[in-house]
């Protein structure tokens, strides 16, 4: 298993990288939004020192809000383009997996035709994506109203495409962890951890909310996955970030242990 962390969008990517190389994180996961981490604002060659410096791996995380089912194709086209403009970038860094988000979109549509369009964007990129040498995969949003059925069908679109779990949005409406495993376990690319209370999004310290993190990583652990874990934990003081590194740490021993 290896631990990482995502760099805050609000701060300097360089900065963030550091610190996360200094507290024993084994890779980043560069997400390149806005306010303070565009592609545009971020200086690849102090970037790619520091890593070097550190040792550490880096996977590739756009912006979550990016209208990959719009209604309108020219706009899902510029999402498309928006995340390709990005490849070089992620491939500089020595990226392999870039993940992409499901919209829900707008709901006078039909939930067929959303799902639809979210998966062509996708397969699209999953196709643009070769010649950099990257992979695409896809993160589930946090919503109750995201079944299976939705995600397998836009994974379906294209063979190529990964599954990205989100432990926490799994959590959002009820306990869905375990469904989304067997359904997409052979799938699975990479992994988000962060707690919250059933409702929200709230990216809180593990175990802080109503998540049953031993036997979360249970689960996980069964599948047989053992590569890249994010702790997406955005709390003010970052000494519940180390914390909840711990206790993932302590908790995957745990599971190794069990069997």
């Amino acid at each position: 298993m290896q631990l990482g962390m995502m760099n805050d969008p609000r701060r300097d990517a360089c900065e963030e990288a550091r610190w996360a190389g200094e507290h024993g994180f084994t890779f980043l996961d560069l997400t390149l939004e806005g306010p303070g981490a565009a592609p545009e604002q971020i200086d690849i060659t102090a970037l790619r020192q520091i890593l070097h410096e550190y040792q550490m791996a880096v996977v590739g995380h756009t912006a979550w809000y990016l209208p990959f089912n719009a209604p309108i194709k020219s706009l899902r086209q510029a999402a498309i383009d928006y995340v390709v403009d990005s490849f070089d970038l992620f491939a500089e860094m020595g990226v392999h997996w870039v993940n992409v988000h499901i919209a829900q979109g707008v709901y006078l549509f039909s939930n067929h035709d959303r799902m639809r369009w979210n998966g062509e964007s996708f397969a699209e990129l999953a196709e643009r994506a070769e010649p950099y040498g990257l992979r695409i995969m896809v993160e589930h949003p946090p919503e109750a109203s995201m079944n299976i059925s939705d995600i397998r069908h836009v994974l379906d679109m294209d063979e190529r495409l990964g599954f990205h779990l989100d432990v926490g949005h799994a959590n959002i409406g009820g306990h869905r962890l375990e469904g989304l495993l067997q359904a997409f376990g052979s799938r699975l690319a990479h992994v988000h951890l962060s707690d919250n209370r059933g409702r929200n999004d709230d990216h809180i310290p593990l175990g802080t909310g109503s998540i049953d993190w031993p036997r979360a990583i249970r689960l996980i652990r069964k599948t047989g996955y053992d590569h890249t874990i994010t702790l997406e934990v955005f709390s003010a003081d970052r000494d519940y970030l180390l914390l909840s590194a711990q206790k993932v740490r302590t908790w995957w021993q745990q599971a190794e242990t069990e069997g």
